[in-house]
């Protein structure tokens, strides 16, 4: 019975495998910058690319924080050496990069 429901939980539902390949491509894409190969997620099941899609968004928070602290390190790092401020640090740190 539908009794109780919000508008919101009456228009959810449950994800075709068609839905879950494209969710597949996408986080597969958020981590390792291209798609994958063609057909590449058929060879998984339903539960199968479930599982892939939480570890591949995992791996890619991880792999965002990652990145975050090792930016706002390198930073500091400037800013130990006499850099006025952070956002010249990050130009510092930019021009570096460039080089």
């Amino acid at each position: 019975s539908n009794v109780g429901l919000t508008l919101t939980e009456l228009k959810m539902r449950i994800a075709t495998y068609e839905d879950m390949c494209q969710a597949f491509s996408d986080a597969f894409k958020a981590y390792h910058g291209c798609r994958p190969s063609s057909g590449y997620a058929n060879s998984f099941s339903y539960d199968e690319l479930g599982e892939e899609i939480l570890k591949l968004e995992q791996w890619a928070e991880e792999d965002a924080q990652r990145e975050a602290r090792e930016e706002s390190l390198a930073v500091a790092s400037v800013m130990a050496v006499g850099c006025p401020d952070e956002q010249t640090a990050q130009r510092w740190l930019d021009d570096a990069w460039e080089i």
